[in-house]
This record gives C-alpha cells, structure tokens and sequence, in this order.
C-alpha cells in the first residue's frame, strides 16, 4: 500500500486509476459544479466532491464496494439518514 493509498484492500495501482478517472456528475447538478461525482472501476467505486481544487479533490476520493454503497443508498431511501439534512 502506497503513502497516497489509504485503503488496504484496494490495489496502489486501481486505486490511482480510481483517483483520476473521469467521475460523472449527477444530472441535477447543472454546470455550477457543486456537486458529488461517482466512478468505477475494478469491482470498486470512487466518489469526490466537486467544489474542490482538482488536486484535493483527488487526495480525497472516496472508494467503496458496490455493496457498501449499495447498503448506504437503501438506508437513504428508508429515510435513516433524514434527520442529518
């Protein structure tokens, strides 16, 4: 694992891929940026945040499994996470 990599079980080299794939934005967003944007590869997810410089936006991509993500969207959906907005 890399000094950049702080996640074990993804590989140094998928996770910089991860890092500097192209994340597609969410429809709603407009062109205002703002927004949270979402890629994958290799059985794994990668999300950053907009709003942020190109270079801290990288240092702080998120990876997930599909089935992590997976579980986060079906507690939005039940409406677990509510309270926080």
């Amino acid at each position: 694992m890399s000094e950049h990599n702080p996640y074990r079980q993804v590989p140094d080299e998928l996770y910089d891929q991860l890092v500097h794939a192209e994340h597609a934005k969410p429809l709603a967003s407009g062109s205002t940026g703002n927004c949270i944007t979402i890629a994958a590869r290799g059985g794994y997810i990668s999300i950053q945040d907009d709003k942020l410089p190109g270079e801290e936006r990288r240092a702080r991509t998120q990876v997930y499994t599909p089935a992590e993500l997976a579980a986060f969207v079906a507690d939005a959906k039940a409406g677990r996470y509510d309270h926080l907005i």
